[in-house]
């Protein structure tokens, strides 16, 4: 692999794993709340929490200190 600034070959790659929580925003909850009568907080905790892995891959050059993703 080449670097795209200084066309070295000294690139070294990185993998980072994230998880990256999907709630809605405190207002959409407490509006879900006040149009069911309470019922939205029972199905949040029946549901739980939607959570998803996230992999990114990055290459660093190490002459020039030039940073992507892959």
């Amino acid at each position: 692999m080449m670097c795209r600034h200084c066309k070295s070959e000294n690139v070294s790659v990185n993998t980072n794993a994230m998880i990256v929580s999907q709630d809605r925003s405190f207002l959409w909850n407490l509006l879900m709340v006040v149009l069911t009568s309470g019922l939205w907080i029972l199905w949040m905790f029946v549901r739980g929490r939607k959570e998803r892995k996230v992999i990114e891959t990055w290459a660093t050059c190490q002459n020039c200190g030039n940073r992507w993703k892959i």
